[in-house]
């Protein structure tokens, strides 16, 4: 599917979650391809939101290297096992799709996530969903 070509995405979507962030609220849903669209609110208008495609093979990587610690989008980002899932060029881009892929797994009941200081905090669920 070339980048500009996203009607594929729309098929079948099925709600996985949302997610109470600092300063907007995330809703998740699962594509039929089994990747996933991350849309928030747009301040354009009440009826404006922003989509973000979210590759299921980052959102499985990333769920092989969150463990029990507590980790953020940074310590995520100095984390060299993730490299090949993300990349290590861009680091605002690799930073921002560490988020959105931390935004699914909190979606889908996997993760917590809290605000700490500054910083928000994700780790494991201790029900071990």
């Amino acid at each position: 599917m070339s980048r500009a070509d996203v009607s594929g995405f729309f098929n079948a979507l099925v709600p996985v979650g949302t997610v109470e962030a600092v300063r907007q609220e995330y809703q998740v849903f699962r594509t039929a391809g089994g990747d996933f669209l991350v849309f928030s609110p747009s301040n354009r208008g009440s009826l404006s939101f922003h989509m973000t495609h979210v590759s299921a093979t980052k959102v499985q990587a990333l769920s092989k290297v969150v463990g029990k610690e507590e980790v953020t989008s940074g310590s995520l980002l100095k984390d060299g096992r993730l490299e090949d899932a993300f990349g290590s060029e861009d680091k605002v881009a690799m930073r921002f799709d560490l988020l959105m892929c931390l935004y699914v797994m909190v979606a889908q009941g996997s993760l917590e996530m809290e605000k700490e200081g500054r910083n928000l905090v994700f780790r494991r669920r201790k029900d071990g969903a």
